[in-house]
């Protein structure tokens, strides 16, 4: 009797048992089918999409790129180290009676030189050079000759003490920062394009949700003409005509469904992330995320210092003005001062001859000045050319570039005055459409109208608010748009350097 007892509490021990886990198993499936849920701001998806944006991160490394330029273009002026290792052995026949039969020379050199900004070449050289000869006639058979140097070479024309060197080095800073400065407007543009898919979202989630609300009331005047049908108060095609109600209104949710998927992954994928199960809560259309003023002249005042095309139209009359100055003085001939000065020893030994060098006044001067002069120098002369006429093509883009900042703030300014005033007007719509449905709902529970009508009045009231969710979703475009104008977007959510 004991072991059967034994051996029930067993059994419902196990029972027990497998059930829990089963109802772990349950919850832990039911935790997986239900999607993740995040309530994000559109700031919190502004900071994420400049995080982890695979576009943003290409304008980046864009920019991280073009500023290596600037690294080859100063190479110019890198100091160089040479040296240089030669033996030779000479034991052939010589015609002179004079050479001995026998004659070896050993070289070493080391070498410094550098170009300055000021264009002047200075190098710093030390020889030694070892010779030994079999040669009766000469008064050393081994000798070593230690020298040491110093040379100097100077442009005076072209070149003008360096002015193309450094010319070559400016443009190249200009063209780095307007490379900075298109990285940091293709960042705003994608930014812009995550804000505005973030919108897109929130429209069709408002969309969806007219669209259900106005299922529930065909559903609910579909269920009330059947209690009227059953009991002969209505017409069966009165009856047919409210279920084509519910049918249509399923349908529109069914496709505003798959179009806030839509929505919901393409925000997704500006913000690189990979899972689509999850699921993105928006603020509400109705938040006002743009106040913006309707001053022109400040919002041109904030453009202009803003405006990255404005100020890479400005570097680049600036670049030119630059190039226009190198280009003339690559007119003139080259014109180039070269001096050196060399002191040497000459011993038996290697440690000898650099002891003497310099102290026996052993020296040797050297100046000069070299000239090459092209008599048509056309090519110069063409690259002159094209080099003024770039200035001035420069300064015109300037000037329209100030003139399409004008127009564009302009516009941008109306579009948002214009949306402002459209979602008040369609606030008004809705209102009396829900007036004008509610009214036409009492004459019809009286039995003063017809399902028509009330289907239709129905249908005046989605598009209403359909029309408001759209002109609230517009508005916040023309506020992403005005920011861009004025590009003060990118500013908001990120105040470090690229």
């Amino acid at each position: 009797m004991r072991t059967k007892r034994v051996f029930f509490i067993i059994v419902c021990f196990i029972f027990w048992g497998n059930l829990v886990l089963a109802a772990g198993a349950a919850d832990t499936l039911a935790g997986r089918e239900e999607p993740f849920a995040l309530l994000l701001s559109l700031d919190e998806i502004s900071q994420l999409a400049l995080e982890n944006n695979l576009d943003i991160q290409i304008a980046k490394y864009d920019a991280y790129i073009q500023r290596t330029e600037i690294g080859r273009v100063k190479s110019v002026f890198d100091a160089v180290f040479a040296a240089g290792l030669a033996y030779e052995d000479d034991q052939s026949k010589s015609s002179s009676t004079l050479a001995g039969t026998k004659n070896t020379q050993a070289n070493y050199n080391i070498g410094l030189s550098k170009k300055f900004a000021s264009g002047t070449k200075i190098g710093v050289d030390l020889e030694d050079k070892r010779t030994f000869t079999n040669s009766s006639f000469s008064s050393l058979s081994s000798y070593h000759d230690a020298r040491a140097g110093i040379s100097l070479h100077q442009p005076l024309g072209n070149n003008f003490f360096g002015i193309i060197d450094r010319g070559a080095v400016k443009i190249t800073k200009k063209q780095v920062k307007n490379s900075d400065i298109a990285a940091l407007d293709r960042i705003e543009q994608h930014l812009a394009s995550a804000q505005a898919a973030y919108w897109l979202l929130a429209l069709r989630c408002k969309q969806l949700e007219i669209e259900k609300e106005m299922l529930e009331r065909a559903e609910a005047l579909y269920r009330i003409f059947k209690e009227k049908e059953g009991l002969g108060l209505i017409e069966q095609a009165e009856l047919f005509a409210a279920e084509v109600n519910v049918v249509k209104r399923d349908e529109n949710v069914l496709v505003l469904s798959h179009e806030a998927l839509i929505a919901k992954n393409e925000l997704l994928l500006a913000l690189h992330e990979e899972d689509l199960s999850l699921k993105i809560i928006t603020q509400d259309l109705g938040e006002d995320g743009y106040r913006a003023g309707f001053d022109l002249k400040s919002n041109l005042t904030r453009a202009v210092s803003a405006r990255r095309d404005y100020l890479q139209a400005k570097n680049n009359v600036e670049s030119n003005k630059i190039d226009l100055r190198m280009k003339k003085n690559a007119l003139w001939p080259e014109i180039d001062l070269e001096a050196s000065f060399l002191v040497n020893g000459l011993e038996g030994s290697q440690a000898n001859a650099w002891e003497h060098v310099g102290t026996d006044g052993n020296s040797q001067w050297y100046a000069g000045v070299n000239v090459n002069l092209p008599l048509e120098n056309n090519f110069a002369e063409s690259d002159y050319r094209r080099a003024q006429l770039e200035k001035a093509r420069a300064l015109i883009v300037l000037k329209k570039t100030e003139h399409k900042i004008f127009v564009e703030i302009t516009n941008a300014l109306d579009e948002i005055k214009n949306k402002t005033e459209k979602i008040g007007l369609n606030e008004e719509i809705v209102k009396l459409q829900a007036k004008k449905l509610a009214f036409e709902e009492a004459r019809f529970n009286s039995g003063r109208s017809n399902t028509d009508t009330l289907i239709r009045y129905q249908e005046d009231l989605l598009a209403a608010k359909l029309s408001l969710a759209l002109a609230l979703y517009e508005h916040k475009l023309a506020g992403i748009n005005l920011n861009r104008s004025q590009n003060v977007l990118l500013d908001k959510y990120w105040s470090g350097k690229l």
